[in-house]
């Protein structure tokens, strides 16, 4: 009978046991020094993150307004569609390029066919009219006949441009002073209208956006100086652009421009915090 007794109370003690047992490995487990320290980091970062948010300043990206790819832009329908050969590249990434410098040229032997063919043409519908002219002044000429004449000459005029337009955009050059961030063609390769061939990046100015709880919208004036600063530590002093004067229902926020118009050691894309003055202002 004590056997037995001893035995249902051990039934009735196992799952207590067994709990408890479950309940000091997760406790050993949740008390590893490791665990407790990476999320120790975890809080901090998020602590750090949201009070950077909010009492701070704002994290955000540094971008160039003059960012643009320079494309391929042969008007005739030609060239856009069968394409044209790269024959020479004179630029490479990470080359600083002066406004009208030239990046590339491509193949333009046809081109330049085309443009003495519209040089005749323009020659000839000159020609014709002079004559149409002439004879129109004696009154022997239809009226029709002559704004024929007039029309041709125009036409021939607008093939020539077209023509001459076509030989210049065979000369890639870069659109405004800045760098070389990417190369998208190679020697020889066949390409077609609207292509991508080199992405310019002025590096100044820079600008950053942010989006503002409009209750701290008035720490921010057109003019007034806010502080930026990198990811390494580096800082300099910027001016605020723009402020949005409406809201936006959304998200409660304002719209705010920031331009550092020389880089001081920050380059487009990188990742910034920016900070209002100490002295906020009161918006007028």
């Amino acid at each position: 009978m004590a056997v037995d007794m001893t035995r249902t109370q051990l039934t009735g003690l196992a799952p207590v046991l067994l709990a408890s047992f479950l309940l000091g490995c997760s406790r050993e487990i949740e008390s590893d020094p490791a665990t407790s320290a990476n999320e120790g980091i975890r809080l901090s970062l998020a602590s750090t993150a949201s009070a950077a948010d909010v009492d701070l300043g704002f994290h955000t990206f540094l971008y160039s307004e003059r960012d643009v790819d320079v494309v391929s832009q042969l008007s005739s329908g030609y060239y856009f569609e069968q394409g044209i050969v790269v024959m020479t590249i004179h630029a490479e990434v990470g080359h600083a390029v002066k406004a009208g410098q030239l990046l590339a040229m491509l193949d333009d032997a046809d081109v330049q066919i085309q443009l003495e063919a519209a040089r005749a043409a323009v020659d000839d519908a000159n020609a014709n009219f002079a004559r149409i002219e002439q004879m129109r002044e004696k009154e022997v000429v239809p009226q029709a006949e002559y704004d024929a004449a007039v029309y041709a000459k125009r036409y021939a005029d607008a093939e020539l441009q077209r023509a001459e337009l076509d030989l210049s955009r065979t000369r890639i050059t870069a659109p405004f002073s800045g760098v070389v961030s990417r190369r998208y063609i190679r020697e020889r390769e066949l390409i077609k209208g609207n292509t991508p061939l080199f992405r310019i990046t002025a590096m100044a100015p820079l600008r950053a956006r942010l989006l503002v709880p409009e209750t701290r919208a008035t720490a921010f004036l057109a003019g007034a100086p806010v502080q930026i600063t990198g990811a390494t530590g580096e800082s300099a002093t910027a001016r605020v652009l723009v402020v949005s004067p409406t809201v936006d229902p959304g998200s409660g926020t304002r719209e705010v421009i920031i331009e550092l118009l020389e880089p001081n050691g920050f380059r487009p894309g990188a990742a910034v915090l920016i900070e209002p003055s100490e002295e906020e202002t009161t918006e007028r």
